[in-house]
C-alpha cells in the first residue's frame, strides 16, 4: 500500500460557503426502510480475491470530517446521517450478504491531521473505501495511488481523480454555475456583493463566481470580498463596506457562523438588501438562535433537495430515520453525508459479489443517472463532461426564511455553466 507523504495544507471549500455540525452512535435498531429495496441477499462468496476492507461477512469504510477544530460546527450530524444510512442498509441483510461496518476519523478539516488519520485508516483499519465531508483534499494523491474509492462532495479532487466520486456533481474550479444569480434576480435585486471566507478554495470559488457573472453579465459586480475570517466573528467592517457600496443583494459563501456573523452586522448597521443567499441556512435552530437577522434570507443546501420538499420518499425517509435516531435532520452536513453514503453503497452493489476497489471504480464510473434516490435535484453523471469525470450541476433548490421557518422553494433555480478560463458558456 501507498505511504502517506503530508503534502502542503490546501484546503478546498465546500461549494456556497461552508457551515458545519457533531456525534452520537446509531445501532441498526435505530434503522428504518432504506429508500429502495436492496439486492436478494445472497452469501458472500468464499472463494474471491482478497481486498482491503473486505471479508466473507463485512465490508470496512471510513467515514472522513472534522468533529474539532474550527469547522466542525459546520460539519456537525454528518457522521451519525452515514452510519444511518449504513444501518438501513445492513437490517436489510448489508451488500450480497456482508455487513457494512463503518469507522469515524476527525480530520480536523487539516491537511496533516488528514494525512495522519487517512494513514490510520489505510494501514491500521484496513478501510475499503471512504465516504468524507472535509473541507481539505491532502489524503487524496494516497488514495488515488491505492485506487481507493471516495465518495463525498465538492472537493476539487473529484473532478480528476477517477477514484472519486461527488454526489452532487463533480465540482470545478473553473466551471461556475450561475443558478445564485438567477434566484437573486428573482427578488429584483440589480446590484450584488460577493463575499467568501479566506480559505483558498472558497477565495478561488468567488473569484471565478465574479468571472461568470461578468460572461452572462446577470448582475452589477458592486463588491467583492475573499478575505473574510472563518466561522464567527466581528462583521461590523463588513457589513460598512456593503453599506456603502451601494450593493441591494449579497451572495456569502462561507461556514453557517460566518453567514450569521455577517447577517446581524448589517441588522445593527441598518442595511436591508433585497435580496442574500447564505449557504447552509436550512436549520429552524440555527435562524431562531440568530433572533431575527436571517428573515427573509435564502439558504441553499450543500447539493441535496432541503427538508419539507413535499412527496420525496427518499427525504422523508432520512428524515424519519434521524429523527427515530434523536438526531437533528436540518443541518447542512447531514443529508448530503447520507446521500453520499447511499452513492458509496450504489458502487458497492455494482461492484460485484467478488468486490474489488476497481470494479466498484470501474462499474461507478458508468453510471449515468444517479440522484440519491431523489435527494439530489438532478441527475449526476459520472462519465466525461465538462470535466473528465463529469459535469457540475446547475441547479440548486433553495428555501427562504419566512417568518422564522425556512420554506422551500417550489422547485429548483437553474442556471447556466461558465468556463472561468476560456469565459464562455459551456452548459
Amino acid at each position: 500500500m501507498a505511504s502517506l507523504r503530508s503534502p502542503s495544507a490546501k484546503k478546498s471549500a465546500l461549494v456556497g460557503g461552508l457551515g458545519i455540525s457533531v456525534m452520537l452512535a446509531l445501532g441498526t435498531s435505530m434503522a428504518t426502510a432504506a429508500p429502495t429495496p436492496g439486492p436478494k441477499v445472497t452469501p458472500a462468496p468464499v472463494n474471491c480475491p482478497a481486498e482491503e476492507g473486505v471479508s466473507p461477512t463485512t465490508i470496512t469504510l471510513g467515514f472522513f470530517s472534522p468533529k474539532t477544530g474550527p469547522a466542525a460546527a459546520n460539519f456537525a450530524g454528518g457522521e451519525e446521517a452515514a452510519k444511518l444510512r449504513v444501518a438501513q442498509e445492513n437490517a436489510k441483510g448489508g451488500i450480497f450478504g456482508r455487513k457494512i461496518q463503518m469507522i469515524g476519523y476527525d480530520d480536523m478539516a487539516s491537511a496533516a491531521t488528514q494525512v495522519t488519520v487517512a494513514n490510520k485508516a489505510m494501514t491500521s483499519d484496513h478501510v475499503f473505501g471512504i465516504v468524507m465531508t472535509s473541507a481539505n483534499d491532502a489524503a487524496f494523491p494516497t488514495f488515488k495511488a491505492a485506487n481507493l474509492p471516495v465518495t463525498g462532495f465538492n472537493v476539487l479532487a473529484m473532478s480528476t481523480d477517477k477514484n472519486t466520486f461527488s454526489v452532487t456533481g463533480p465540482p470545478s474550479p473553473g466551471v461556475i454555475a450561475t443558478a445564485v444569480f438567477e434566484r437573486l434576480k428573482s427578488t429584483g435585486a440589480s446590484k450584488i456583493a460577493l463575499i467568501a471566507h479566506n480559505t483558498p478554495g472558497a477565495a478561488t470559488g468567488m473569484v471565478n463566481t465574479s468571472k461568470a457573472n461578468q460572461v452572462i453579465n446577470a448582475m452589477t459586480q458592486a463588491l467583492l470580498i475573499i478575505d473574510e475570517p472563518q466561522g464567527a466573528h466581528d462583521a461590523t467592517s463588513t457589513a460598512l463596506r456593503v453599506k456603502q457600496s451601494g450593493a441591494d443583494a449579497a451572495y456569502m459563501s462561507m461556514y453557517v457562523d460566518g453567514v450569521v456573523s455577517i447577517s446581524q452586522a448589517l441588522a445593527q448597521q441598518g442595511v436591508s438588501l433585497k435580496g442574500v443567499v447564505g449557504a447552509g441556512i436550512i436549520d429552524p435552530a440555527v435562524i431562531s438562535k440568530a433572533a431575527g437577522p436571517l428573515e427573509g434570507m435564502i439558504g441553499t443546501t450543500y447539493g441535496t433537495i432541503p427538508v419539507g420538499v413535499p412527496g420525496n420518499v427518499a427525504m422523508r425517509t432520512f428524515v424519519n430515520g434521524m429523527k427515530a435516531a434523536g438526531l437533528n435532520p436540518y443541518s447542512a452536513t447531514p443529508p448530503v453525508a447520507y446521500a453520499a453514503t447511499d452513492l458509496m453503497i450504489e458502487g458497492l452493489k455494482r461492484a460485484g459479489k467478488c468486490l474489488t476497489r476497481a470494479s466498484f471504480v470501474d462499474n461507478l464510473r458508468k453510471v449515468t443517472s444517479f440522484d440519491a434516490h431523489g435527494l439530489i435535484p438532478q441527475k449526476v453523471s459520472f462519465q466525461p463532461g465538462v470535466t473528465p469525470m463529469g459535469s457540475p450541476n446547475n441547479c440548486s433548490w433553495y428555501i427562504q426564511v419566512k417568518n422564522g421557518v425556512p420554506v422551500p422553494d417550489k422547485a429548483p433555480t437553474c442556471g447556466k455553466l461558465v468556463n472561468t478560463t476560456t469565459m464562455a458558456v459551456v452548459g
